[in-house]
C-alpha cells in the first residue's frame, strides 16, 4: 500500500514537472501570437515583427534562447562588435539611439530580458535561397571538424550561447565569419583558434552548408 505523502506521478514523471513544464508551453504558445511589446518597436523595423527580418543583412533573432539574445544585447552595449547605424521608418518614432551599440546600451536590464523573452518565443523561419551544393558538401565537413561540438545539428539548435545559423542569411552569415576572423566582434575564446585557421574558401563552404541547413525546414 502507498504511502500517503507519496508524489503522484503519471508513469516515472511526477505530476508536478507535467503541469510546469505544461505551464511554460501555455505561455511560449500565448508569447508567439503575441503583439511585439513597445520596448521591441525600434527593433522590429529591422528584424520584423517577429523576428524574422527579410533583409539579406540583418540576422534573423525569432527562437533564439534568450540567454543568447541577452547576451548579444549586453556585447552591443559594450560596443564589442560592429554597431551597425539604424535607419528607422519616417512614420514611426525614432528613438534617442542612432545606432545598435546606443540602442542596446539605453536599454534596462528588465527592457532586454522583456526582449529576450519575446524574440525567443517566435518562430524562426529560414530564409529562402540558393545553395551551392558542391560548396556545402564541403562546409559539411568543416562544421564537423570545427564547429559541431557547440553549434550541433547543422547549426540549427538555439543553444544557449549559440545562436541559429542553419536557415540565416548568406550575406548575413559570411560578414559574421569575417567579423570574427577580423577579431572586430567579441568570441568565445574556445572559438576564436577555430576562426584563425578558416581561410575564405572555408567561409564560403561554410556559408552554404548552414543555408542547405535552412532549406531542410521547409
Amino acid at each position: 500500500m502507498r504511502a500517503e505523502n507519496e508524489k503522484k506521478s503519471i508513469g516515472n514523471t511526477p505530476i508536478a514537472v507535467i503541469l510546469v513544464v505544461g505551464a511554460y508551453c501555455l505561455l511560449f504558445a500565448s508569447m508567439a501570437g503575441a503583439e511585439a511589446p513597445e520596448v521591441a518597436k525600434p527593433c522590429v523595423q529591422c528584424h520584423g515583427e517577429t523576428g524574422n527580418s527579410d533583409e539579406a543583412e540583418i540576422p534573423r533573432v525569432a527562437g533564439a534562447s534568450a540567454f543568447f539574445l541577452e547576451n548579444q544585447l549586453l556585447v552591443f552595449g559594450e560596443e564589442a562588435r560592429p554597431c551597425a547605424k539604424e535607419e528607422f521608418d519616417e512614420a514611426e518614432e525614432k528613438p534617442p539611439a542612432g545606432d545598435h551599440c546606443a540602442l542596446a546600451r539605453d536599454l534596462s536590464d528588465e527592457e532586454i530580458a522583456e526582449l529576450a523573452e519575446y524574440f525567443s518565443s517566435q518562430e524562426f523561419v529560414p530564409v529562402d535561397q540558393p545553395v551551392d551544393a558542391q560548396l556545402a558538401e564541403l562546409g559539411a565537413k568543416i562544421h564537423d571538424q570545427r564547429c559541431d561540438k557547440c553549434h550541433s545539428e547543422g547549426g540549427s539548435l538555439a543553444l544557449d550561447d549559440a545562436g541559429i545559423l542553419a536557415g540565416q542569411s548568406k550575406a548575413y552569415l559570411m560578414e559574421q565569419l569575417q567579423d570574427y576572423k577580423a577579431g572586430e566582434r567579441w568570441q568565445p575564446e574556445k572559438m576564436q583558434p577555430q576562426m584563425e585557421e578558416l581561410s575564405e574558401e572555408d567561409m564560403k563552404a561554410l556559408v552554404e552548408y548552414y543555408a542547405s541547413q535552412g532549406q531542410k525546414r521547409f
